[in-house]
């Protein structure tokens, strides 16, 4: 993916690399994505998605899902919830602010600042340690 996550897999195994990314996307998804989902909500993700061009990228199952749930009120099925929670972070890891925050939580796993359940309450913390690995040049980017 990038060569944090590069160089973490590198030196803890590729299987504990994944692990990683799993689990900074949890906690990004615990930080960003909204614990109820309504059509407004649905909307709002929709042109978020067109702005940033990952409306495009979206596979066109997910794309035709956002469309037609786009018109229920509530959404009340735990099983459609996940699928848009996952469709919702996808977008949201396509913005800057999702970035920071996940390579934010990499580096904050990485370092063993805080327990994971810390990381979550402190979204101001890994908000700044990921702009201050993404303003860093591309070739300073290594932590090792």
């Amino acid at each position: 993916m990038t060569v944090i996550v590069a160089g973490l897999a590198e030196k803890l195994g590729e299987g504990l690399g994944q692990q990683i990314i799993g689990k900074a996307e949890s906690i990004v998804a615990e930080i960003i994505l909204p614990k109820k989902i309504t059509s407004n909500i649905i909307g709002k993700y929709i042109r978020k998605a067109i702005q940033n061009h990952t409306w495009y990228n979206l596979p066109r199952e997910s794309r035709i899902l956002l469309i037609l749930t786009r018109r229920l009120p509530i959404i009340k099925s735990p099983i459609l919830k996940n699928i848009l929670r996952k469709i919702f972070l996808k977008i949201e890891l396509a913005t800057t602010r999702g970035k920071a925050i996940f390579y934010g939580a990499i580096i904050a796993m990485k370092n063993g600042i805080q327990s994971l359940k810390n990381l979550i309450h402190n979204a101001k913390r890994l908000l700044t340690l990921g702009i201050f690995y993404l303003n860093n040049p591309t070739h300073y980017r290594i932590y090792g």
